[in-house]
């Protein structure tokens, strides 16, 4: 009611109403372009808007505000100064309020004087008939808008500036002034013609990032000055003799900048763990300064050299910006560095581990064993994704099959997912290890051109650029996927060739093989598998008593045919339609969904009956008894992999092209032909893939998914710093969590911290010497404080009390088993490796150099010399270290051409569980490389249990976690073979006790590694003690009598063997110092 006195009893003249207009929305081509249901009343823009074409501020078609949703005005206080403001002597606060976001400017009357002036100028400027199209319509719109506003409008709705000068406002007349400008302000946001003009914004200090909801908080904005080249600093002038560094003249070091540099107009905007400025003419964003602990915020002369300027800063870049005032330079200062304590905090703190985060409690987090699992989780998550995906990979093979058989064609093939969602507007970023292509052949190049091509939703950047950053020897390690900043996945798992497997680890992949007679069936089976999508069918004669092995059981047996499906380069498409099936028995989508879903994913059953899980080869037989035919399309089934027999799986072949691998044997090359076999599978097994995975959620999967944006803003700015075609990324706030439904999970609750490895050139940091260990630290503090065991798998173990090797796990190991043994307590250790580096190459032979040096340094780190880790535990006077710590290798066996094989599993997981409670999970492996942190880059997920049940340790009650125990106990059923028996010969559930560690788990090792060793004569063993001894070796029984070996075979029990610690001991495996493999440094294989 006082407002509507002031303008009623106010002589007219006292304002100006040149820009009164009616209170209707400005209906022209002017207005956004946004879909919305009016009904529907949004409170936030969608984060989208983000990847919105970038247009400049003065565009008339800028998106700022939420459609529907009014701006609250309201001028709450002032502050009066008469001595240093004498023409505009009061400061208003003004109070606004646009759907969930709240916000406060400071503003002086020549600040709303200015805003009225330029708005009288545009609206001036629609008089003038200017000879184009875009003018001729706002003309047009702004005469029917003067037309409407003609019709009787009353005064109270226009906005009436008050034109009195300040300094003639007397101070009893200062709230009606406010109440004037406060009512002019609030008619003015009413007519969308001026509230949209980008003066307006400027005023309201809003941009296109205010009001995106996933950013949290407003926060505060404004248009100021930066320095150009003061990113780095040192660099904005003539260092002449090095004086400015030594700081010899303040002055002159910013009076150097001043004459070197220009200062530019940009848009600054804080959120709640990051501060980005914009540049105004295109409305980019130019930079992404996140809350590290490295950040900090300095103003005055010493800082910035200007009495109004800032110095901002983190680990990564830093700028210097110019303020209008010194008043306005004082509230930014103030404002960050409140934002920073309220909401920064946990970036800027010292965490624990050194980490760059914090610990993150009641986390969902769940675990998956091989790749199958994981890549089919990944998949579903993937396909679920609405905003943005992220994948680092150290290799990303586009055309591996995240879901096998491949039931719906190339549905489930990672470019085609991708590609996918990228047409439906996802956002895809993908970071690749850039290799040295003479030492790798993973072709990133081949990688990044097969996913962008024709879609620029897919954005990939390679790193680094070897020559140009001095980098040769280190490379990116992660293995990271994050789908809307919610969900991530993290591992040893790329995403790439030869990681797809299962728990039976099969050796052969021969596709299908089936009676002549039985072709007509077969042909429907083949239908059925969608198979004629990926194979032709060729008709052979094989001579009698020859047959062709298939997929199956290690004791698969062979059988006489002549109809075979061999897949060839040619007839492989990628894209052909799907093709209609007739549908599986209708309780396989309700019944046996929820079967397989037990355990195809991760975590086993969580029964009483002690942690049973469910086999899935029992699972597929009871749910799935045949395959009939029914026209049904192949999209009806969600989950075609978990709802597969045997004898699909069988008809055909799981690894398709350069997807079945045996990479000691022949090394990866000519991957643009992905369909071409590398190596030929009816004479060469492949080599099974042993790896673990973990997936996170809601902050834990947001810092996940900082470390990502950190390191994809680093390589933009080194890399495409001007390519407008490669964004900065923006970190959401950490709340409002999209949620991603993965079926057959089975998620627990527990506390999670990111760690990772990461240093100047990995991570883009300003100092040469700063660097991140955590995972480092995480490791040693785990071993240190673990009371009952330590469970490890790692494809390395390169850690020595050495001068040449410098992480400290082996030291950890050490001083915490001499512990045990002096205060006479049981504690165990279990390693396992694989049984040889993942080298190409023969033992023996100059093509095994590199896997000679990388078997050294695992032995000096474990058995070799004084600095090991076996012999310093005996030299302390442990009289026999196995009783603490045990190392064994995995392998398995098959038969090909009905000839018994044998392969070692290539261990491959980077895993650590500590007394059923704590998990470490990632990408590094135990040696310098991965541990130090300015070598290779890695992360990984610090994982401790929340939620608890009932167990053993060593005979007496424990408290076990959900998640850190099922996933021990699984992994120990996998590698003694009990996966999955319903009534299993051996329980897994105490670690400790003697009669478990001595007579089952080091007993069955020993048994499996005798019958290997006598069968196949296998490499590596101990017999063999150096490279003599390979010429020397019988004949195997394999060779010899092969119905006696299957016999023999039979015997195996699961897939755990000894590490042959005798093997080559005789034998200096150090690389020839006049081989390119010797003049490298020491520093390459540690």
């Amino acid at each position: 009611m006082a407002s509507d006195n002031v303008f009623e009893d106010g002589d007219s003249e006292e304002y100006d109403e040149y820009l009164a207009l009616s209170d209707v929305e400005y209906d022209s081509t002017l207005r956004p372009a946004l879909s919305w249901d009016p009904l529907e009343q949004i409170k936030s823009l969608p984060y989208h808007f983000i990847y919105n074409e970038c247009v400049p501020f003065k565009a008339p078609q800028r998106q700022i505000f939420i459609p529907g949703q009014e701006i609250e005005v309201s001028i709450s206080s002032y502050d009066r100064s008469v001595t240093t403001h004498l023409m505009n002597p009061n400061l208003y606060t003004i109070e606004l309020k646009h759907g969930d976001f709240q916000w406060t400017i400071r503003k002086r009357y020549k600040h709303f004087l200015n805003l009225h002036q330029q708005l009288r100028l545009f609206r001036t400027s629609l008089n003038i008939p200017l000879p184009s199209k875009l003018h001729r319509e706002q003309r047009a719109s702004f005469r029917n808008a003067v037309s409407q506003s003609a019709e009787g409008k009353s005064s109270k709705n226009l906005p009436r500036f008050p034109s009195m000068p300040e300094a003639l406002v007397p101070y009893e007349k200062l709230d009606e002034r406010m109440l004037q400008l406060e009512e002019y302000l609030r008619n003015l946001l009413k007519i969308n013609l001026y509230r949209t003009h980008h003066e307006t914004a400027e005023f309201l200090e809003v941009s296109e990032f205010s009001f995106i909801g996933a950013f949290g908080d407003k926060g505060k904005e404004a248009l100021i000055k930066k320095r150009t080249r003061s990113n780095i600093p040192g660099r904005t002038g003539w260092n002449c003799c090095g004086c400015l560094d030594s700081g010899c003249c303040v002055r002159c070091y910013f009076i150097c900048g001043d004459l070197c540099s220009s200062w530019r107009s940009r848009w600054i905007f804080v959120k709640e763990s990051f501060v980005a400025y914009i540049r105004p003419k295109d409305g980019r964003v130019k930079a992404v300064i996140l809350f590290d602990s490295g950040f900090d915020i300095s103003s005055g002369v010493l800082a910035t050299g200007l009495m109004r300027g800032l110095a901002i800063m983190n680990l990564s870049r830093q700028i210097i910006i110019r303020c209008p005032t010194r008043r306005t330079a004082r509230e930014w200062q103030f404002f960050i560095k409140d934002m920073v304590r309220k909401e920064g905090g946990d970036f800027t703190q010292r965490n624990r581990y050194f980490s760059f985060c914090p610990v993150r409690s009641s986390i969902k987090a769940a675990w998956f064993v091989d790749g199958r699992s994981y890549m089919s989780a990944v998949a579903t998550a993937l396909e679920q994704a609405t905003q943005e995906i992220f994948i680092a990979d150290w290799w990303l093979s586009p055309e591996i099959y995240m879901k096998r058989p491949s039931l719906k064609g190339d549905y489930w093939r990672l470019d085609v997912i991708l590609k996918r969602k990228a047409a439906l507007g996802v956002k895809v970023f993908v970071l690749l290890y850039k290799e040295v292509e003479m030492a790798l052949g993973i072709n990133s190049y081949y990688s990044k051109q097969q996913l962008v091509n024709g879609n620029s939703n897919i954005k990939v950047l390679r790193h680094p650029d070897h020559a140009k950053a001095g980098v040769f020897l280190w490379a990116h390690h992660e293995k990271m996927v994050v789908i809307d900043q919610s969900v991530a996945f993290v591992g040893g798992i790329d995403l790439c060739y030869g990681r797809w497997d299962d728990y039976k680890h099969r050796l052969t992949d021969l596709g299908s093989a089936v009676k002549q007679q039985e072709s007509g069936s077969f042909q429907s089976l083949a239908m059925a598998t969608n198979a004629l999508n990926d194979s032709i069918l060729a008709i052979t004669q094989v001579p009698l008593g020859k047959s062709v092995s298939m997929i199956g059981e290690r004791d698969n047996g062979a059988f006489n045919g002549d109809c075979t499906m061999q897949p060839t380069p040619d007839n492989i498409k990628c894209d052909t339609p799907e093709l209609e099936r007739k549908s599986i028995l209708d309780t396989m989508k309700t019944r046996g969904r929820e079967l397989m879903n037990l355990w195809s994913f991760s975590s086993e059953d969580e029964t009483d009956a002690g942690d049973e899980t469910m086999d899935p080869d029992s699972a597929d037989k009871r749910t799935i008894s045949t395959l009939v035919s029914v026209a049904s399309p192949i999209s009806s089934i969600e989950h075609e992999d978990e709802l597969v027999s045997d004898e699909v799986i069988a008809s055909g072949k799981l690894w398709i092209g350069k997807d079945y691998v045996n990479f000691i044997f022949k090394d990866f090359d000519n991957l643009d032909q992905p369909f071409l076999d590398l190596v030929d599978r009816n004479v060469t097994p492949r080599m099974p893939w042993h790896d673990v995975g973990v997936v996170v959620n809601d902050s834990a999967a947001r810092d996940l998914a900082r470390h990502f944006i950190q390191r994809w803003n680093a390589v933009k700015l080194e890399k495409s710093k001007l390519n407008p075609q490669y964004p900065y990324l923006l970190p959401k706030a950490y709340k409002q969590y999209n949620k991603i439904s993965l079926p057959g999970v089975r998620f627990c609750k527990v506390s999670c911290q990111v760690v990772r490895s990461l240093s100047h050139w990995s991570g883009g940091f300003i100092d040469p010497e700063t660097w991140e260990g955590s995972i480092h630290e995480a490791v040693v503090d785990a071993i240190a404080k673990a009371r009952h065991y330590v469970y490890i798998e790692n494809q390395f173990f390169i850690s020595c009390n050495s001068t040449q090797v410098k992480n400290h796990v082996a030291n950890a190991l050490f001083r915490r088993i001499m512990r045990a043994h002096r205060e006479k307590t049981v504690f165990r250790v279990y390693v396992v490796l694989p049984l040889l580096p993942g080298f190409e190459g023969e033992v023996g032979t100059p093509s095994g150099t590199a896997l000679h040096a990388i078997t050294h340094w695992n032995y000096v780190s474990i058995c070799r010399g004084k600095d090991s880790l076996l012999v310093r535990l005996r030299e302390a006077g442990v009289q026999d270290p196995h009783d603490y710590i045990t190392f064994h290798g995995l392998r398995n066996h098959s038969t090909l051409n009905n000839v018994p094989i044998t392969e070692l599993i290539y261990v491959h997981s980077k895993l650590f569980i500590v007394d059923d409670r704590l998990v470490i999970c990632g990408s590094a492996n135990i040696n310098d490389r991965s541990l130090l942190g300015k070598r290779d880059s890695e992360i990984a997920v610090v994982i401790e249990d929340e939620e608890f049940k009932s167990g053993t340790m060593n005979g007496q009650q424990f408290r076990s976690g959900k998640m850190c125990g099922t996933l021990r106990r699984y992994l120990f059923r996998e590698h003694l073979g009990i996966l999955g028996n319903p009534d299993p010969e051996w329980d897994v559930s105490d670690p400790l006790t003697d009669d478990f560690y001595h007579n089952v788990w080091r007993a069955t090792s020993r048994r499996n590694t005798e019958i290997y060793d006598s069968v196949f004569c296998c490499l590596p063993r101990d017999e063999v003690r150096c490279f003599k001894d390979l010429q020397t070796c019988r004949t195997p029984m394999s060779i010899s009598d092969p119905a006696g070996a299957a016999e023999k075979l039979e015997e195996v029990k699961g897939h755990l063997v000894s590490f042959p610690l005798e093997f080559l001991t005789d034998e200096v495996l150090t690389p020839n110092p006049g081989s390119m493999e010797g003049i490298m440094p020491t520093s390459l294989w540690t």
